[in-house]
């Protein structure tokens, strides 16, 4: 570290998609300084779903085991949203294995999702970055502007406990600052889009017993129809902690009484609660006009907000922070070519765009759109409605509860650092996953043995992935041409014959962020592909056509 700079990056906010940088960041060797003006502490009625994609993270970061063990949810209870008319029974559609959460074996990906608070991933994280040598955490520490010039960034940040003003000098820096971002405001970038779609309020209950009663139905939540009271509600936390989430109604969220008279209609009575937190919030659909400016990025929240049906916000500022981190890391090397940083927003946007449109979608079909009262009758009408209520459910709620195509399916095609084909790209699916192995997709999964991942074996650079046979003089070549050009590149040989038929090719070249940067079955070329894919010759010549996949005749 120069001694004019006191840290390479300066992380404003110590949310989720700020500690993941932090911790992407520090896994490759650059110091950081994270600055929050919380604590970070308490109950906090925010994200419950840590998907597929940031649980195959966690797993790279070797912190999959510990998030797991600290999930609230029993493993005996099953991994299902229910759509009923009651917490003890009056199903009327299930979504089994919802979000990919059940804890099984699946080919398509290295690890399940999991139900576990916000808060918890939150904790999980920071005590990782704070015991990394390499990084600083600053809490009650409030981010007040900030100047660049060619070389970095000084930030002016409020010592919130001791009274003062300090300055920070770093390389980058980045605003994983939420919705409210003081970094975007300062940059003047504007969010464009849809605001104040709709208003609702969380509560977090204390619901002593709830969790034992035998007549509750076990599920992650739980959607209820009921037209007296249609509402979200399912465990938050350990100790009878649950979150309940009212339909709104045409005039706002409700008045506490009418809240209140709705909880305990729901619970039968049966039950006294107290209430841990309220939170009102509001649905948006937003998208920054620009992800950063000069050495000034944003990540998270404070580039994208959209509606948390679906449970995509928490989980895709991660994806931001992978990223950014990796090509951070690659620029501050000396790996990572001038135009590499400009593919951040380039790749990120589009599919920001997506989880935009699908979360929206989501938010048009709540409990209350299905409820009637005729659901709740013991009568052949009464069944009627049910099965047509379920039909609907089934129909509008698919892509909330089974989204693996956007959650695994999304692709950077296009972007300037991944290489061409003639072959148009496969089309994206929310529903259902399609992997290929066509550059810009994430790398399809494959099991190696009883615990071993394909994953497993691609380094925190470039991988060359060998998916047969392949001459060590070859591997030998490509080696070399990574230490010329000073690029860290791993090379993996799994001996696994369905590798080939998964990636169509005999190599890939796998991103640091397990996403493809090029197939092919000869490495003549190999060269001009790694040259493409650290972003080194990125110009309006290779923006139209960088390297193609080259096939032996």
């Amino acid at each position: 570290m120069a001694a004019n700079f006191d840290t390479d990056v300066l992380i404003i906010g110590a949310g989720p998609a700020g500690l993941s940088l932090g911790t992407e960041l520090t896994m490759r060797g650059v110091s950081v300084i994270v600055v929050e003006q919380n604590e970070r502490v308490g109950v906090q009625p925010r994200a419950k779903t840590t998907n597929v994609r940031t649980m195959e993270h966690m797993r790279r970061w070797g912190l999959a085991a510990k998030v797991r063990s600290l999930s609230p949810i029993p493993a005996e209870v099953p991994r299902r949203v229910r759509f009923a008319t009651s917490l003890y029974g009056g199903d009327i559609w299930l979504f089994e294995n919802s979000f990919c959460a059940a804890r099984q074996r699946d080919d398509r990906y290295s690890e399940n999702a999991e139900w576990i608070p916000q808060y918890t991933i939150e904790k999980v994280l920071l005590d990782h970055v704070v015991s990394h040598p390499k990084a600083t955490v600053k809490l009650k520490h409030r981010f007040i502007d900030f100047v660049q010039d060619e070389a970095g960034v000084t930030a002016n940040i409020a010592d919130l406990a001791g009274g003062k003003t300090i300055a920070i000098r770093a390389r980058y820096l980045v605003g994983a600052d939420g919705g409210r971002s003081p970094v975007r405001t300062q940059l003047g970038i504007a969010m464009q889009g849809q605001s104040g779609i709709a208003s609702f309020v969380t509560l977090i209950l204390k619901v002593p017993g709830l969790n034992a009663d035998p007549r509750l139905e076990p599920a992650l939540m739980h959607w209820l129809v009921d037209p007296a009271a249609p509402c979200i509600v399912g465990p938050m936390d350990r100790d009878d902690t649950w979150f309940f989430n009212p339909s709104p109604k045409p005039s706002g969220p409700g008045d506490d009484a009418q809240v209140h008279a709705e909880i305990r209609h729901v619970l039968g009575g049966r039950y006294d609660y107290t209430v841990l937190a309220k939170d009102l919030w509001t649905a948006h659909k937003l998208l920054a006009d620009r992800y950063g400016e000069g050495r000034v990025y944003l990540a998270g929240d404070a580039c994208h907000l959209h509606s948390p049906f679906g449970g995509h916000g928490m989980n895709f500022g991660i994806g931001d922070a992978v990223d950014l981190g990796w090509k951070l890391a690659a620029t501050l090397q000396g790996w990572g070519g001038p135009g590499l940083l400009d593919t951040y927003e380039i790749e990120r946007k589009p599919v920001h765009q997506r989880v935009l449109d699908s979360a929206t979608e989501n938010l048009a079909s709540l409990s209350g759109q299905f409820s009637a009262p005729e659901l709740l009758e013991n009568s052949e009408r009464g069944e009627a409605a049910r099965q047509q209520a379920g039909r609907a459910v089934e129909k509008s709620k698919t892509p909330e509860f089974r989204s693996l195509g956007l959650v695994l399916g999304y692709s950077y095609a296009g972007s300037p650092i991944v290489a061409r084909e003639k072959a148009a790209p496969p089309q994206p699916n929310v529903v259902e996953l399609r992997p290929s192995g066509y550059p810009g997709e994430r790398a399809p999964h494959a099991w190696l043995g009883e615990d071993q991942s394909v994953f497993d074996l691609f380094g925190h650079g470039f991988t060359l992935l060998a998916t047969g046979d392949a001459e060590p003089p070859e591997l030998d070549a490509v080696r070399a041409v990574a230490k010329r050009e000073g690029v860290p590149l791993d090379v993996a040989t799994p001996g696994e014959p369905r590798l080939r038929a998964l990636y169509g090719a005999r190599f890939a070249l796998i991103r640091p962020d397990q996403h493809i940067a090029w197939r092919g079955d000869s490495l003549d070329d190999f060269t001009a592909v790694l040259t493409m894919a650290r972003g080194v010759a990125i110009n309006d010549q290779q923006k139209a056509s960088p390297p193609e996949r080259r096939q032996n005749a």
